[in-house]
């Protein structure tokens, strides 16, 4: 018995979207998506976040009392170490020792402060850029014809085009 050849299903007009930026500030964002309601497009502007690397932190981990800590952090100090007490979250009265965007500075200061005879720890902290993108609605989408988009190109330096999926695109940061 023959077989059907299988079906291929092309994501519905609908499942994608037109994004237009993008934008360092959310209010430039703004003036595009009042523009583009002023010719009845319906738009909004979404958030995205997209990694932009990591920074170590060198840090002094807790001790059992703040009193500890302050007296810790006098002593580095009165050693000329820069630090500071952390005044909140989980290293709460622990001491920072800086933050350095590349790792071979933070290793050379976590050498240095053991040379010194303390403990010192290296937490990766990862960089977050946000950008903010105009996501026209599928339903208008037809209207943001190709000489539409060479004007808001001429009007808004650098603003890209790009058609993706209409949902999860500001949690997954695809956008270039």
């Amino acid at each position: 018995m023959p077989r059907d050849p299988p079906v291929v299903q092309e994501p519905a007009e609908e499942a994608v979207c037109l994004f237009l930026g993008s934008f360092e500030e959310k209010s430039a964002a703004a003036v595009l998506e009042q523009r583009l309601i002023s010719l009845d497009i319906r738009s909004s502007i979404e958030a995205v976040d997209a990694a932009a690397g990591v920074d170590y932190w060198v840090y002094l981990p807790p001790l059992a009392s703040r009193q500890a800590s302050l007296r810790q952090l006098k002593e580095l100090q009165a050693r000329k170490i820069d630090s500071y007490i952390i005044a909140e979250g989980d290293l709460a009265n622990g001491i920072s020792l800086g933050i350095f965007p590349r790792s071979d500075s933070a290793e050379s200061v976590v050498q240095r402060l053991k040379g010194a005879g303390y403990e010192p720890l290296l937490k990766e902290l990862s960089r977050a850029h946000r950008s903010y993108w105009v996501r026209i609605a599928p339903g208008s989408r037809r209207l943001a014809e190709e000489s539409l988009l060479q004007r808001l190109a001429f009007d808004f330096k650098g603003l890209k085009h790009q058609i993706m999926p209409c949902e999860g695109v500001a949690r997954s940061a695809r956008i270039d």
